[in-house]
């Protein structure tokens, strides 16, 4: 599946589930337990990018616009009175978008992104603007996928909800956040169904993003090796669980059986180092103590040096993409997946290379999917009746 797809995937389900409400319930809802998108891997600048990664802006990704940049030629009217959930504020051919849709999926974005409650307006209607481009493609291929009569089996929709159930600890859990969030489990199947369509179709229409191959990753390595960087740092993610001074024995033995545990299931994905990173850092923004849990673990670049004794003894020997023992320093219990090591050597950079070349083949699939939808909105007239949502970046494709 292409990586906007993944996007447009996992913001449908919170949609399926988030839109039932008026404002968000003060307990998790799946909309709010759900991840946003593949965790992306600590942020990496191995070697100069092509032109086209560069140039290209997929739908999802394009810069934030200011508030000011709304042409004053735009054709559509801004609804009169005061915008109320249940409000339409665009339509893509006979379907509708309202207005809750759009602020279930913001606050959900709001809340993973852990922004503060006094968020620039420009950052939020950037957000606003983004979502809604999202929710028009959602509704261009679904009315695409009925054109086409474009099926979705019960084999892969039990797949999907069996993957989106695994998010919950266990069917009570995820029964009651359907309650709350004035869903069902067959209404979630159908809306499940209808991203299954979409995703077959665009897997008709394009070209699939693929795991670069280890030719492809040699070649750019030879290509850019004097780009990357060479000298004595390191770049780790480390998952923390912090233990009180003052705690007893079973408490902090209790610590690190949890760490343990949580290494043995990161550890079945050892033989793909990208999937190890994505969990990894997934998990380390859900449970970790330490103050770089908002960014997924990541330390950044250090030297080995800068860290206490046991830190530098126990990461100083891993390889890249390998996991460290379970271990102590005088903050509490330690779990760290090498990302980076600046010594030179091919093997110590194929994170960075991979990273690379999916930048590079994502931003390519990114050019292709927006002329597709171009041509999808050519077909099925868009009309934003509240130019708030207009997005008159470059990813705002679906302009009438």
């Amino acid at each position: 599946m292409l990586p906007f797809m993944r996007f447009l995937s996992v913001f449908a389900l919170a949609l399926s589930l988030g839109s039932a409400t008026d404002a968000p319930s003060s307990q998790p809802s799946p909309a709010q337990t759900a991840p946003v998108a593949q965790a992306p891997a600590p942020e990496a600048k191995p070697a100069v990018p092509s032109a086209e990664a560069k140039d290209a802006v997929a739908p999802a990704q394009a810069a934030a616009p200011a508030a000011s940049t709304a042409p004053k030629a735009a054709k559509a009217k801004a609804s009169k009175g005061p915008k109320t959930p249940a409000s339409v504020v665009i339509t893509v051919g006979p379907n509708k978008i309202r207005k809750r849709q759009i602020d279930t999926l913001v606050d959900l974005m709001v809340k993973v992104k852990q922004a503060p409650a006094n968020m620039d307006p420009r950052e939020k209607q950037y957000l606003e603007r983004m979502v809604a481009t999202n929710l028009i493609g959602q509704e261009l291929l679904d009315l695409e996928a009925k054109r086409l009569n474009v099926i979705a089996d019960d084999k892969a929709i039990d797949s999907l909800g069996k993957a989106f159930k695994a998010n919950f600890p266990n069917d009570e859990a995820f029964r009651k956040a359907l309650k709350q969030a004035g869903d069902s489990e067959q209404g979630l199947r159908e809306k499940m169904a209808r991203q299954i369509k979409a995703d077959k179709l665009l897997n008709t229409q394009m070209t699939p993003v693929g795991r670069p191959t280890p030719k492809e990753m040699q070649d750019f390595f030879a290509a850019h090796k004097s780009a990357f960087p060479l000298n004595d740092s390191l770049r780790a993610c480390q998952i923390l669980f912090m233990v009180d001074k003052n705690a007893g024995s079973a408490d902090i033995q209790k610590r690190k059986a949890d760490l343990e545990n949580l290494r043995s299931q990161l550890a079945k994905d050892s033989a793909q180092v990208d999937l190890l990173l994505t969990r990894f850092v997934m998990k380390a923004r859900d449970v970790s103590d330490g103050p770089e849990k908002k960014d997924g673990g990541d330390l950044q670049r250090f030297l080995p040096g800068d860290f206490a004794p046991e830190f530098k003894k126990q990461v100083s020997g891993l390889k890249v993409g390998q996991l460290s023992p379970v271990f102590r320093t005088p903050l509490g219990w330690h779990l760290v997946l090498l990302t980076e090591r600046n010594d030179g050597k091919y093997e110590s950079y194929q994170l960075q290379i991979q990273r690379a070349l999916v930048q590079e083949k994502a931003a390519k699939a990114g050019k292709n999917l927006k002329k597709y939808l171009q041509t999808l909105a050519d077909r099925y007239k868009v009309n934003y009746l509240e130019n708030d949502y207009r997005d008159t970046s470059l990813a705002g494709v679906y302009e009438p």
